[in-house]
C-alpha cells in the first residue's frame, strides 16, 4: 500500500474515532506529518468515494455520513474476528480476486488475509466457468493455511457455503438451499460462486484460497440473458437492499467461526450444517460429471465430501464434481 492510500486511511480513522466532531485541518496535518494542503486532497478523495464530510474554515471537517462500501477503514472498524481481515487488500476493479490472492499467498501474505473488489471482470466459478461480478456484489477470497494435508481441500467449499448460508438466513427473510456441492439457492435460482483453489506438497497445505461471490444488490435486469432463468440476487428475492458492509462483516464472521469448527470438532460437523440446507439428497438427480451423466438417487455425502449417487441397478457410484441437476429443476 503506497503512502497516500496509508495517510488517506488515517485521515478516515481519524474522522471515523470523532464522528459528528470537527477536527482542524491543522490537527490532521500535525498528526500525519503533511502539508493542509495534502489533507484537502485526502478529504477530497475521500468524498470521491462517497463519504459525506462537512467543512468549515474554522472548525475544520467531520465525518458526517459513511457510504456502504467494502473498504479496509470500514471493514476493519467494525470486524468481530480473530483470524480472517486481519489485511484487507481492496481494489476497484480486478480480473479476479482469487488470482491476485495467490500472488499475495506466493509472497508470504499472512492467513487470514482478504482480497476484496468492487467489480471482477475475469472472475471464474467451478469448472472454470466465467461469473458474472458487477459492482453490485460481494466478490472477494480469503488467504488460508491449513495444517491439514490436499486431499481436505475439497470440504472448504462446504466450509464457505454453510457460512453463507447462515448469513442469508440470519439477516434475511429470504430461505437459503444448498444444491450439492456449493450452490446457494434462493427460490431454485443460484446467488452465489465458490471457487477453492491451492498449492501444497505431497502431504501439507502450502496456502489454500478460498474466493466467494455473492449476487447481493443486483437488479435482474443487469443479468446477461442466458443467466436470467438461473440466477438470480439477494436483492431481488428478498425485496429490498441489503446493507453490503454489514452482509460482508456477518460473512466474514460466520465463516471464521465455520473455519474453527471444521480444524476442532471435524468435517462431520460441517456436513451437520450443510445438511440443514440441502435440496440434494433424498430426491432423483441427474450429475453430469467427466462427458459421463448418471441419474440416480442422491443418498449421501461420505467424508470427502463426494455425492453418494444410487444408481437405478442398485450400484452406488461416488461423484468427485460435476453439476447436479433434480428432477424438480427448471432447465
Amino acid at each position: 500500500m503506497s503512502q497516500t492510500s496509508k495517510r488517506k486511511q488515517r485521515v478516515l480513522r481519524i474522522l471515523h474515532k470523532n464522528r459528528d466532531q470537527y477536527i482542524s485541518g491543522q490537527e490532521l496535518s500535525d498528526r500525519l506529518e503533511v502539508s493542509r494542503t495534502a489533507v484537502w486532497k485526502y478529504i477530497q478523495s475521500l468524498r470521491e468515494q462517497g463519504y459525506v464530510i462537512d467543512s468549515s474554515s474554522r472548525l475544520g471537517y467531520c465525518l458526517v455520513k459513511a457510504p456502504d462500501i467494502l473498504s479496509p477503514e470500514e471493514i476493519k472498524k467494525d470486524l468481530k474476528t480473530d483470524l480472517l481481515g486481519c489485511e484487507v487488500i481492496y481494489q476497484e476493479e480486478v480480473k479476479s480476486t482469487n488470482s491476485l490472492a495467490k500472488s499475495e499467498a506466493r509472497q508470504e501474505a499472512e492467513e487470514g488475509t482478504v482480497i476484496v473488489a468492487k467489480e471482477q471482470v475475469g472472475g471464474k466459478g467451478r469448472l472454470g466457468r466465467e461469473y458474472f461480478c458487477p459492482p453490485g456484489g460481494i466478490w472477494f477470497s480469503v488467504i488460508l493455511r491449513p495444517n491439514m494435508k490436499p486431499d481436505s481441500a475439497s470440504q472448504f467449499s462446504f466450509v464457505a457455503v454453510v457460512a453463507l448460508a447462515k448469513t442469508i438466513d440470519e439477516l434475511t427473510d429470504s430461505v437459503p438451499e444448498i444444491k450439492w456441492p456449493n450452490d446457494v439457492l434462493i427460490n431454485g435460482k443460484k446467488v452465489s460462486g465458490i471457487l477453492t483453489e491451492m498449492s501444497a506438497e505431497i502431504d501439507q497445505i502450502d496456502y489454500l484460497v478460498l474466493g466467494i461471490g455473492v449476487n447481493l444488490n443486483i437488479a435482474v435486469d443487469e443479468f446477461p440473458s442466458d443467466l436470467k432463468n438461473k440466477a438470480t440476487s439477494i436483492q431481488e428475492e428478498s425485496g429490498q437492499q441489503i446493507p453490503k458492509l454489514n452482509f460482508f462483516l456477518s460473512l466474514l464472521e460466520q465463516l471464521e467461526e465455520e473455519y474453527f469448527k471444521l480444524q476442532t470438532e471435524g468435517f462431520e460437523k460441517i456436513i451437520e450444517g450443510w445438511k440443514e440446507y440441502n435440496i440434494t439428497l433424498g430426491n432423483e438427480v441427474t450429475v453430469t460429471s467427466n462427458n459421463e451423466v448418471l441419474t440416480g438417487q442422491a443418498v449421501d455425502v461420505d467424508n470427502k465430501g463426494r455425492l453418494l449417487v444410487e444408481l437405478p441397478n442398485g450400484t452406488m457410484k461416488k461423484v468427485v464434481a460435476g453439476d447436479v441437476t433434480l428432477n424438480t429443476e427448471y432447465n
